[in-house]
């Protein structure tokens, strides 16, 4: 279930936490490859920046520690 937390860049996001994925992804924090079947964070702000996607367009998937620690999109 989503839920809102404080993202990386101190904008709220909605982060919902899997226990896998359907096909790989790259973590924007750390830029390299959640493997399919990892457990990982998906995160979407609730009110991007002008011009920034969000909802569905803005969704992110991270690793779970990299979301944790809190690093910053490239």
């Amino acid at each position: 279930m989503p839920h809102s937390e404080i993202g990386p860049d101190g904008f709220d996001y909605q982060v919902q936490h899997l226990a896998n994925s359907a096909k790989p992804y790259v973590c924007p924090g750390c830029l390299r490859q959640i493997p399919q079947g990892s457990a990982h964070v998906v995160a979407w702000p609730e009110e991007a920046p002008y011009g920034m996607p969000q909802g569905v367009e803005g969704r992110r998937h991270w690793h779970s520690d990299c979301w944790r620690r809190g690093l910053r999109p490239n």
